[in-house]
């Protein structure tokens, strides 16, 4: 009857050094997750935008590729362009461009290729979507250019501004300063 109440004692010890060893495990868990999220909240304040932002371009949006295509059809098109690839007939989806172009060396007739019709609309849609990637690459590239105008026409207008302002210890800023008495 004694070694029953020194084994209840014993398990009773036991279980208590279990528990509070859990206790611990659980705060320092706790203190782990509050630190991440601490520093998570910090970040994202550090890397907060101040002031109005463009809105958001949803990741499904369709370009304008013109009228006479069904929908996705032009994405799906320009997606081929984009990365160079030529654009898969119909029947040739799931094969690549360099296993197509091997089969018709073979003399194989792919089956959008048979069809005057079926071909000119093919090539009417291909047209479509090349236009219009082209006039996106045209806009970016005037852009640029403009760019540059605008950068080359406001350092000219400093130098400007710095030699008719400054010291004139700059070479030339007498000639400005003379043009200038004329004017």
């Amino acid at each position: 009857m004694v070694m029953i109440v020194v084994v209840k004692q014993v398990v009773a010890e036991v279980w208590a050094q279990e528990a509070a060893l859990f206790s611990a495990w659980m705060a320092s868990l706790r203190a782990k997750q509050e630190a991440a999220t601490a520093a998570r909240l910090q970040e994202e304040e550090e890397n907060a935008v101040i002031g109005p932002q463009l809105p958001a371009v949803a990741p499904g949006s369709r370009g304008n590729y013109g009228g006479f295509l069904r929908p996705g059809e032009g994405d799906a098109m320009a997606a081929y362009v984009q990365s160079g690839k030529r654009i898969p007939r119909r029947g040739e989806v799931g094969l690549t461009s360099d296993e197509i172009s091997n089969f018709e060396s073979l003399g194989y007739i792919m089956s959008g290729s048979r069809h005057s019709r079926m071909n000119a609309v093919r090539i009417r849609k291909e047209n479509q979507i090349y236009s219009a990637e082209e006039k996106a690459a045209l806009a970016m590239f005037n852009f640029e250019a403009n760019k540059r105008k605008e950068e080359k026409v406001l350092e000219d207008m400093k130098r400007l501004v710095e030699q008719t302002m400054g010291t004139g210890s700059e070479p030339g800023s007498e000639a400005v300063e003379e043009e200038a008495v004329k004017a």
